[in-house]
């Protein structure tokens, strides 16, 4: 039986918020700060995000050999999934994708705009621990359903996908509040 395992260092992800600004804005000074100045927050999130991360690795053998004696990885790719179920300014924004709301008909009509780019964070937070995504530059990935019944929350099933920043900095930064390493 293992004696190195620490339950003080497992985590269960409690709470997390989600942030957007213009494509290019600069990384707060604190990421994990209560307010983010020039950030609009999503508000409610269910179920909190799911950030997935691929990259095609292409193993080569030899014949007299066993095994892989080179592989080659591609570009990493990703995605940030989550799931808004309030109408805030953020969700609204993102829904349309560079377009606008126009008064129409004794209400207002959604005009989807070209897929604009914005900068995102996303956090979360178990007691005093915290981890948090910082994305330079991204998009909507999809278009989002939109879910209307009586057996779930109001919501659209979003996917933020990162893009290389013009920078050419990291696409998806990661960060925390303590170092594991230290």
């Amino acid at each position: 039986m293992s004696t190195y395992a620490d339950p003080s260092k497992a985590v269960v992800w409690l709470d997390g918020d989600a942030f957007r600004a213009p494509a290019g804005t600069a990384l707060p000074a604190d990421i994990f700060a209560a307010s983010l100045s020039g950030w609009e927050a999503f508000g409610g999130i269910k179920a909190g995000f799911t950030v997935q991360r691929t990259q095609e690795i292409t193993k080569f053998t030899i014949f007299n050999a066993n095994g892989t004696y080179l592989s080659v990885k591609g570009d990493e790719d990703g995605t940030i999934k989550m799931r808004p179920v309030d109408m805030s300014k953020a969700t609204a924004l993102t829904l349309l994708t560079g377009g606008s709301i126009v008064a129409a008909a004794g209400g207002y009509e959604w005009v989807k705009g070209d897929d604009e780019k914005f900068a995102y964070i996303c956090r979360v937070s178990a007691g005093t621990r915290r981890k948090a995504y910082f994305l330079k530059k991204s998009e909507l990935a999809n278009i989002p359903d939109d879910v209307l019944n009586d057996e779930d929350l109001a919501g659209w099933d979003m996917e933020i996908s990162p893009l290389i920043p013009d920078d050419g900095s990291r696409f998806i930064r990661v960060f925390t509040e303590s170092n594991p390493l230290a």
